[in-house]
């Protein structure tokens, strides 16, 4: 049963309220990205089995955030940043340590004067607070301030240089909060006793900031893994990815929730989801079912605001940003009615599309391991396509195999994915790299797809040979997926002598692309 017949869920909430995501997507296509943002900065000692490449995720595979404010004075630092919330709301964060770790911040913050500016260069307004002390790290929450505004802080720091007060000047724009949003991935015909791949593709949709967040995978209502401190750049996709073994037939309701701060004046923690339903089969029997996906979002963002004075003065701004992200995600999977002889004699695996063939694998003498399960697998990482290959035989007869090309650039795994599939041992929060590619040329860019999708697997070990054909016909699709209507903020400040500013908001998300299921 297809994911897009079966979903029907989009959940949305915050532990304290329901405040609406504005998105504005960065122009970022799916896998797309230079080679110089994919090198690794760091290689983790367990590799996995077929030589793919796994990374702590403490390590940002790339940080292309608005940079954010500092200052110093003496010996004492400050760093700064000012973020405008989905709540309209702008949270201002300043500390001694560092934005990454405001926990473990030296001296303490005493006073501190904040100075608002328009996207104009014209002071808005000042405010002074006193008696801070007790922390190097003091957050301010300021309303009226739109994307684009300018904030500088004068703050009194003593604690750093003995018995000295330093006094510490920085300057930092409003940026838009990180704002994420999940795009389940659904396997088209899961089996009992089956290891199934279950994706999420995580984008940050207003492009300023990025966000360190927690993926999770509920079946039924329960918590059954979880990928633990993943990060998505700002305007960047990434996929988390967990392997489920369904223990009875039937339908089954899962979901990927995404959980983060969401930065605004709120201060929630922001938790978004996205699932449905899957109808999990029951024997092993000689059979496939594959997906594809092209999908591009697109976003229209506006910002206004005017003000004016009794005297007749006036000023009136406006901003509108329409911006596109786009994913191209790819999965088959199948059941073979008898076990695999390991090791295996050979495996080809080939997808082609739009009269091109790109995508050829050929593995030879595949060696199996046993998983935490008791089950005998292969698996082939494919990093310069995004993707991995996996084939295990049931623990009570039979054989499975799955193809997943992931969506966006990374690609972070929970320790039950690793210790099925790859038999590496260790912490919760790896991630890998789908690198190995250019922008041209061959590799696992998004790619223009035909009418159609043919997949072709073929297995040979030492009891036959076994051949798969996949083929998948793509039809158009486009809607919205939400509108958020204008909301408009009024204030009134000393230095508009007795005006008004207005600040207002609205924005509409839309999607479009081709999708296709098929099954044999």
């Amino acid at each position: 049963m297809s994911k897009q017949a079966q979903r029907g869920i989009l959940t949305r909430f915050t532990l304290l309220s329901a405040a609406a995501l504005l998105a504005s997507l960065a122009a970022c296509s799916g896998d797309l990205a230079s080679p110089a943002a994919r090198t690794p900065q760091a290689r983790s000692a367990n590799l996995l089995a077929s030589g793919g490449r796994l990374v702590s995720s403490a390590i940002k595979y790339r940080d292309s955030s608005a940079p954010h404010a500092t200052g110093r004075s003496g010996s004492a630092r400050l760093e700064g940043k000012a973020e405008l919330g989905a709540d309209g709301v702008t949270l201002l964060t300043i500390t001694t340590g560092s934005l990454d770790d405001t926990r473990h911040a030296p001296g303490e913050i005493v006073k501190a004067q904040i100075k608002v500016f328009g996207p104009d260069g014209e002071m808005l307004y000042v405010v002074n607070y006193n008696k801070l002390g007790g922390s190097g790290t003091q957050s301010f929450l300021l309303r009226g301030l739109s994307r684009g505004f300018r904030v500088q802080v004068q703050a009194n720091v003593r604690g750093i240089d003995r018995n000295r007060t330093d006094v510490v000047t920085l300057s930092t724009g409003v940026t838009l909060a990180p704002a994420l949003h999940v795009d389940v991935q659904l396997p088209p015909d899961p089996r009992v006793g089956q290891p199934t791949v279950i994706t999420g593709v995580v984008s940050e949709t207003n492009g300023d900031q990025g966000s360190r967040a927690t993926c999770e995978l509920w079946v039924n209502g329960q918590l059954v893994d979880t990928a633990a401190g993943i990060w998505v750049d700002a305007g960047d996709a990434v996929t988390c990815a967990f392997t489920y073994t369904f223990d009875r037939p039937g339908e089954q309701q899962v979901e990927v929730r995404v959980s983060t701060g969401d930065g605004g004046g709120s201060m929630n923690n922001t938790i978004i989801g996205d699932g449905g339903t899957l109808n999990v089969g029951g024997a092993f029997t000689t059979g496939w079912a594959a997906q594809v996906e092209d999908r591009s979002v697109s976003t229209t963002l506006v910002y206004a605001y005017s003000w004016w004075k009794p005297d007749g003065s006036h000023k009136e701004y406006s901003d509108t940003q329409v911006t596109t992200q786009r994913n191209q995600t790819m999965s088959a999977q199948g059941t073979w009615s008898r076990a695999a002889v390991f090791p295996l004699a050979s495996v080809r695996w080939t997808i082609e599309s739009n009269g091109s063939l790109w995508q050829d694998e050929n593995w030879a003498g595949l060696v199996s391991t046993a998983d935490d399960q008791g089950r005998q697998c292969v698996t082939r990482d494919i990093p310069e396509n995004g993707a991995v290959f996996y084939l295990c035989n049931g623990v009570q007869g039979g054989a499975s195999w799955g193809f997943q090309r992931f969506g966006g650039i990374v690609t972070y795994h929970s320790q039950g994915y690793l210790n099925q599939f790859d038999g590496v041992t260790g912490g919760l929060t790896y991630y890998t790299w789908n690198d190995g590619y250019n922008l041209s040329g061959t590799g696992g860019q998004t790619r223009n797809l035909g009418q159609a999708v043919q997949m072709r697997l073929v297995i040979t070990d030492a009891a036959g040979t076994a051949v798969f054909a996949p083929l998948v016909p793509l039809t158009p699709f486009s809607g919205n997926l939400s509108v958020t209507a204008q909301s408009c903020t009024v204030n009134t400040t000393y230095e508009l002598a007795g005006g008004e500013q207005t600040v207002c908001t609205s924005g509409r998300v839309d999607e479009s692309g081709w999708r296709g299921t098929a099954g044999g």
